[in-house]
């Protein structure tokens, strides 16, 4: 169904309901004025009938029937006036129309602004009895009752047609709104996409032009989908290669530069021994000896950042807890340390793939680098935990100078682009916080969590990355 149609359907429909209930306003209107009109109709023949019965009714009676047109009230349109034709004095008359409301004044002026003001009129006779007592009647049109029922009329008509308008306007806002419901569905799965979640989908619509675009936005968010689980696959081989080619690396340099220096070593001390008696020699030998050692030095560190915490043919299940551990008492023994390392491990029994596992020790061994090297910090805490359903919470916090913005962080190199590379490769998500292990700023808080590894192989999804990094 096109919206179009739909639009128009529903505005039809609505602006026969509204069309209706204008005419039964109407019709209230019309059944209002039309009693309106026989009262003053009626109000005329009973004037008539008690002028006519003054005329023939006994002297005996006429005081009442005086006393009965002291009692006319309003007249509609008209003035009444009663008059003893002899000594003129005034009998009976109609009440005088009240003065008019503050509201209706406006109106008055307009009238008065673009009509002549209609002047009263004014009908005379006299009522002959047979006693030979006469009397003057006297009949004056009332331009200002007229006046009222037209200012009356106005706003009668007036608040009809605000009536109509406000239900029409409320009727077709609600008309739109509910057609263009479904927008706010895309526009939620559009919200989704832009944060990366290209798992929702939106169903089939009964509007054409919106299934058309929900059946094109699902076909993006699958294309999305595949590409960025492809991009995941590709990470991960590329943190895989890059892991191999470090243990590569390290072995060539322990196998070959690690032996050399450990036989330069060995002569270095033998000469010292053997240049006893010559000073000038042996100097130059304990010197030579000294920088081999810190030579030797610097490749064990070297070898320790390189080091792969499993050997490379071991496919198994890395011991991650113990790993880290090993690693922040590394950190807490390094000569001149200053800052306090605490440790929090609590991962249960769950079993972590080895892949997942390196890439929390690296990123453990990258965040403390970046305390040691940048934050200035006192106290840093590396927390690996398992939160409730079973997901996997990484954090590094530190009370050091924390950093100005993640752009510029990045840019600095110092290995927050890598975090959250390899954060996302695994589908994890990564926060950073300004605040210390106090929870009082500055500082820096990386907090990073994994989807539940049982979770993930009953998805299907993560099991296949793992056979296919398997597969390279």
């Amino acid at each position: 169904m096109e919206l179009t149609y739909v639009l128009l359907r529903r505005a039809a429909a609505i602006s026969l309901a509204c069309l209706l209930c204008v005419l039964l306003l109407a019709v209230w209107r019309a059944r209002s004025d039309v009693r309106r009109e026989g009262l003053g109709a009626g109000q005329l023949a009973q004037l008539s009938s008690q002028l006519a019965a003054l005329q023939n009714v006994a002297e005996s009676g006429l005081q009442e029937k005086i006393g009965a047109l002291r009692e006319v009230g309003h007249l509609r349109h008209l003035d009444f006036r009663l008059e003893d034709a002899g000594s003129g004095e005034v009998l009976a008359q109609s009440k005088a129309e009240e003065l008019p409301p503050l509201a209706m004044r406006p109106f008055l002026w307009l009238l008065n602004l673009f009509a002549r003001p209609h002047a009263a009129e004014e009908s005379s006779w006299h009522l002959e009895r047979a006693d030979g007592r006469s009397f003057r009647v006297t009949l004056t049109t009332n331009p200002f009752s007229e006046q009222r029922e037209a200012f009356d009329d106005i706003v009668g008509v007036t608040g009809v047609l605000l009536l109509y308008s406000l239900c029409l306007l409320v009727a077709l806002y609600w008309a739109v709104r509910h057609a263009f419901a479904p927008l706010r569905r895309i526009l939620d799965t559009i919200g989704a996409f832009e944060r990366q979640d290209y798992r929702a989908r939106l169903p089939a619509m009964r509007i054409r032009e919106m299934d058309v675009i929900a059946r094109a936005l699902n076909h993006l968010a699958a294309a999305l989908g595949q590409i960025q689980e492809e991009r995941r696959l590709l990470s991960l081989k590329l943190l895989t290669l890059q892991e191999d080619e470090r243990s590569h690396i390290a072995r060539e340099l322990h196998d070959e530069l690690g032996q050399s220096l450990t036989a330069m070593r060995a002569d270095a001390t033998y000469l010292l021994r053997r240049t006893d008696q010559q000073p000038e020699l042996h100097a130059v030998v304990a010197e030579l000896e000294q920088q081999c050692a810190r030579v030797q030095q610097d490749i064990r560190d070297l070898l320790g950042w390189l080091g792969k915490p499993s050997d490379a043919t071991n496919r198994g299940p890395i011991p991650i807890d113990e790993l880290v551990e090993a690693l922040v008492e590394s950190w807490r023994n390094r000569p001149g340390q200053t800052i306090e390392y605490r440790l929090t491990v609590d991962l249960g029994d769950i079993d972590i793939p080895q892949a997942l596992a390196l890439t929390l020790y690296r990123m453990t061994q990258e965040a403390l680098t970046n305390v040691a090297r940048h934050a200035d910090a006192k106290t840093a805490a590396v927390r690996l935990v398992t939160r409730p359903g079973q997901a996997i919470e990484w954090s590094v916090c530190d009370d050091g100078v924390g950093i100005a913005s993640y752009n510029e962080a990045s840019q600095q190199g110092n290995g927050l682009a890598g975090i959250r590379e390899r954060v996302w490769a695994h589908g994890g998500e990564l926060e950073m916080l300004d605040r210390g292990p106090t929870g009082s700023a500055p500082g820096l808080r990386l907090v990073a969590c994994f989807p539940c590894p049982e979770a993930e192989r009953a998805s299907g999804a993560p099991s296949m990355r793992n056979d296919e990094l398997e597969a390279n």
